[in-house]
């Protein structure tokens, strides 16, 4: 089915199955949600994409950011799809096609001869354990252009007031930080890279933002004892969270309690 516009172009019918969920949430991402089999053609940033009885096909020269995808049957990538996680029963790339992944869940893998896949770890536990062993490398990654100067300016006067006698208090307060924001617990870090992610993100009521952004500004610091104080009252204060905010909780969560 087509329609003609008012220039004379030939515009395509969109046609929106029966089941179909179709929704923005608090960060401004679209999700979709559809019983059978979803073809997407044009390229974009969602949040969820879903077919819970069929197959998501990705068609050439489209780009796709998705922090979910999940499908029963196969993902088809012919043009190019960086995601967090992807659930699937197989995942197929075809020729030239590109994949960021980095969880997939699925029962087979197929790869085109010139196509390439990054990430693919198979578990969130299997992909900070690796990031655990390369903790001194991912310190040193800045975590956006826009970002570096305010580390840097955050850490800096931190830096020149640390002494002798607030590093054993730091030590036992933090399992082993001592004040400086390169040496937070590789719990509280990995937390810190999760909550710049999502401060980098559009969308998000007010007091989300803040919430976020006071974490911040104690990880930052390096100031583990005022996160320890302030961390149980600022989470709670937000009700409905992201994957990432909801990880980023459980992390200090099992850092302080771990110290305790």
């Amino acid at each position: 089915m087509a329609s003609r516009s008012g220039n004379g172009e030939v515009a395509p019918t969109m046609i929106i199955p029966s089941g179909t969920e179709i929704e923005v949430d608090a960060h401004g991402q679209l999700s979709i949600r559809t019983p059978g089999n979803l073809v997407i053609q044009n390229s974009g940033s969602y949040g969820t994409i879903e077919s819970r009885q069929g197959s998501i096909r990705i068609e050439p020269d489209v780009q796709v950011e998705a922090v979910n995808i999940r499908c029963a049957k196969v993902c088809y990538v012919q043009g190019s799809l960086t995601a967090w996680k992807v659930q699937a029963q197989s995942i197929e790339l075809e020729e030239s096609a590109r994949a960021h992944i980095i969880l997939q869940e699925t029962d087979s893998l197929q790869i085109g001869r010139e196509a390439r896949l990054v990430g693919n770890f198979s578990s969130e536990k299997e992909l900070f354990l690796l990031f655990s062993r390369f903790a001194e490398q991912m310190r040193s990654m800045p975590f956006g252009f826009s970002r570096r100067s305010e580390i840097e300016q955050a850490s800096r006067p931190r830096l020149e007031s640390v002494t002798d006698e607030r590093q054993p208090r730091q030590k036992a307060l933090g399992g082993g930080s001592n004040g400086r924001p390169d040496q937070l617990p590789d719990e509280l870090f990995f937390a810190q890279v999760l909550l710049e992610r999502e401060a980098e993100k559009a969308g998000g009521g007010p007091t989300y933002r803040r919430v976020v952004e006071q974490l911040l500004t104690h990880l930052r610091a390096g100031d583990v004892e005022a996160l320890r104080r302030d961390h149980a009252e600022l989470f709670s204060q937000v009700s409905h969270s992201s994957d990432d905010f909801s990880r980023a909780r459980q992390l200090v969560s099992e850092h302080f309690a771990s110290v305790a």
